[in-house]
């Protein structure tokens, strides 16, 4: 069976990484991977997360299995903490929710019963978006569109190619929605550009898809999802993936959620949660419940929960100290170049703009590791690396000139 397979070709984020890994130059600079770092170079844990986890530990944490649904309460967590405890859509039971491995999960999740239930609808996404969540719902058998998002040369949302490609959606086409932090470019719809494209939902019969997967790495945890609690206001049916990698640092524990909101007309809820049941169970049959434990220990806990938003936001702060300094560096080495956008922006990412050819020219000459779109994780910059990377850029722009 396997004797004629080889010569596979990894797809361009792997391919970076193995670069990565094989370059044995010293000062090597990763701005890959989607992870924070702290000013030593460690990707930390919290201090809360240390200490849910003791005390899970000390009472004896369960293994026996749960249901393909995952862990309930966890569940509940992070639809309270998404939509607000209050939201009429948890007050009238209009919503069935599964815990997942990851977001990632999630979205192949939400792509396999959205298949199952309309074969032909289209998932619209942005331009550019991350290149794997498009991959979730390639495999499903869903057909991708693209809508115009990010100018990457200028540096600005174009709002109005957006609102140009989306009313061209069907009824039951799927638009992809990040809630916040938008990956890769950090570049987020404002309150205003929400209610325009929940207009344009309304309008087309489209379902919006959002994606969460940063909360509180932009403006607040409360901030950064009211472009989502817009929507399911505006909107009678939404899906919602939500990770709590980046929130609760537990990168590794893979905790997410898939919720489907169903309006007031919408059929058997009880039937709709059996039938998410049974595909979950079919694609991974259950989500590890640890990370889930964790997150669940902290959000039931008073006094934990408002130290994790204490450290929650320390880490956005760092994440936007490292904005003000890379704008600042990238202006000082490349005079009359606007590096405002990179400062302007939410959450881990920037895309700098830059060829595909002239990131391979930073990775051979300076050794500079970026994933495709040019995207930058202003998160794991270290000490000068945003020296570094400005003085690169501004070597990249002069070969430009004398081209």
């Amino acid at each position: 069976m396997f004797k004629n397979f080889r010569d596979y070709v990894n797809d361009p984020i792997e391919a970076m990484f193995i670069r990565l890994a094989e370059d044995q130059y010293p000062d090597k600079i990763d701005l890959g991977i989607g992870v924070f770092r702290d000013a030593f170079g460690n990707v930390p844990v919290m201090d809360v997360v240390r200490q849910a986890e003791s005390r899970l530990i000390a009472r004896g944490l369960p293994k026996s299995y749960l249901s393909p649904l995952g862990n309930h309460d966890y569940c509940r967590d992070i639809e309270r903490l998404v939509l607000g405890g209050n939201h009429t859509v948890l007050q009238t039971s209009r919503i069935v929710s599964a815990q997942t491995p990851g977001a990632g999960s999630a979205l192949r999740l939400g792509a396999a019963l959205i298949h199952s239930l309309s074969p032909h609808s289209v998932v619209w996404v942005s331009e550019p978006t991350w290149p794997h969540q498009v991959e979730f719902f390639e495999v499903a058998g869903l057909e991708i569109r693209s809508y115009r998002y990010y100018d990457q040369a200028k540096g600005f949302l174009d709002i109005e190619g957006m609102l140009e490609d989306l009313w061209e959606m069907q009824r039951d086409d799927i638009i992809l929605l990040h809630g916040c932090c938008h990956n890769p470019t950090g570049q987020d719809l404002d309150i205003a550009q929400w209610k325009l494209v929940a207009d344009a939902v309304n309008r087309t019969g489209a379902l919006p898809f959002v994606d969460v997967a940063y909360q509180g790495f932009g403006e607040g945890i409360e901030e950064d999802v009211a472009g989502a609690r817009l929507m399911i206001e505006s909107v009678p049916e939404m899906l919602l993936a939500v990770s709590s990698s980046k929130s609760f640092g537990i990168y590794r524990e893979r905790a997410g959620m898939l919720s489907v909101m169903v309006g007031s007309e919408a059929g058997d809820i009880v039937s709709l949660g059996a039938k998410m049941r049974d595909m979950a169970r079919q694609l991974y049959f259950m989500a590890p419940d640890h990370g889930a434990a964790i997150v669940h220990e902290i959000l039931s806990d008073s006094e934990l929960e408002a130290l994790w938003r204490k450290e929650l936001d320390g880490i956005r702060q760092h994440v936007c100290e490292k904005r003000k300094a890379l704008r600042t560096t990238i202006e000082a080495a490349n005079p009359g170049f606007d590096a405002s956008f990179i400062e302007r922006q939410h959450g881990m990412f920037s895309c700098l703009p830059i060829t595909e050819e002239e990131q391979v020219f930073l990775e051979k000459q300076y050794h500079i590791y970026m994933l495709p779109d040019a995207r930058v994780n202003v998160a794991a910059m270290l000490g000068n690396q945003s020296e570094i990377l400005a003085g690169a850029f501004a070597d990249v722009r002069a070969k430009r000139v004398s081209a």
